[in-house]
């Protein structure tokens, strides 16, 4: 998807639904929850053949999964796509699994809440305690001890310890970040111990944990997020169907843009007068392609009170030529 930056926000980071971020070697957490007042995974063996509908999708998709859980009424998957194909294999994933439970349960209807959540995950630690969190999630459950992990079947976790485990599965990268452990059943055997350790020192920190892995739209760093905001604005990543969760942050990135092209310090915004006519132009720009709110405006760019902010860019937006060499930088404006 091209777009130009006059376009950013407009096209990209206030749509009305989540953005599918892909591209080649994308890791994300994908989860999602049952549709059904019952326990989806616990009708009819309906959690076995979502495992096995999981493996044909990573076959057919060419995806990595580093590591899942299926539970009574959601699971957790935390995959990696060696091809930007995360969309059309999620499609197909769900929908196929979806047709033969409702065979099996003789229903019709949606079989899952909504649409699965896709986080994107920046590599390194954030893989390896996104995957500790995956494989202790029937822990946190109590169905099982962490020492008898290994007994919950609907997991990667045990499948690690087989020989004959699918040819998806791959936990060599994050084994290796675990403590340069190797990819055997021995290193399994350690990683076992080390998770027993992470689950004793994060329980209680278990809501941050959901917060940090579960919520938003990416897990990792600041500068990791960053970086994936300016490669969207710079059109080098395809979004698909968006929304607007992307809108504060998309404006945050414009905002630093726009001080860069004209060669403005950030501290200028609150030492200089609040209807400062280039702050009012910065923020007439920043509007016209996120739509933030005046308030936000009014906050980061310090304008006083949000009804004159709201008063003074509309009338920059309604006349910008009478500032056009502002306006002319600002659309230069580049990361």
């Amino acid at each position: 998807m091209q777009f130009t930056d006059h376009g950013l926000c407009r096209s990209v980071f206030a749509m009305p639904r989540k953005p599918r971020i892909e591209y080649e070697g994308a890791v994300y957490h994908v989860l999602n929850r049952g549709n059904y007042q019952e326990d989806l995974f616990d009708v009819d063996g309906s959690g076995p053949m979502f495992e096995e509908v999981l493996f044909a999708a990573a076959g057919r998709f060419g995806w990595i999964l580093h590591a899942y859980v299926i539970m009574s009424n959601h699971y957790h998957l935390a995959m990696e796509t060696p091809e930007a194909n995360l969309v059309v294999g999620m499609q197909w994933l769900q929908s196929t699994f979806g047709n033969r439970f409702n065979r099996v349960v003789r229903q019709r209807g949606h079989v899952f809440q909504g649409r699965y959540k896709a986080l994107l995950v920046e590599d390194g630690g954030y893989l390896l305690k996104l995957v500790n969190y995956v494989h202790l999630n029937p822990v946190r459950a109590g169905i099982v001890e962490v020492d008898q992990l290994r007994q919950h079947a609907l997991s990667s976790f045990p499948k690690f310890f087989s020989k004959k485990r699918p040819a998806c599965l791959a936990n060599r990268n994050w084994l290796a970040l675990a403590g340069d452990l190797v990819p055997t059943p021995a290193g399994m055997r350690r990683y076992h111990k080390y998770l027993a350790m992470c689950h004793e020192s994060d329980s209680g920190r278990q809501k941050e944990l959901h917060v940090q892995l579960c919520r938003g739209w990416f897990v990792g760093t600041r500068e990791g997020k960053e970086a994936i905001l300016s490669d969207i604005a710079d059109g080098n990543l395809d979004v698909g169907p968006g929304s607007d969760q992307f809108g504060k942050e998309g404006a945050e990135l414009l905002l630093k843009r726009g001080l860069a092209s004209l060669a403005k310090p950030a501290r200028d915004l609150e030492d200089d007068r609040k209807g400062a006519v280039w702050k009012v132009v910065l923020a007439s720009w920043v509007k016209s392609q996120c739509g933030v709110g005046n308030q936000w405006l009014s906050e980061h760019l310090f304008m006083g009170n949000m009804h004159n902010v709201s008063r003074m860019v509309s009338q920059e937006l309604k006349a910008p030529q009478k500032h056009r060499k502002l306006w002319k930088q600002l659309k230069r404006a580049k990361n």
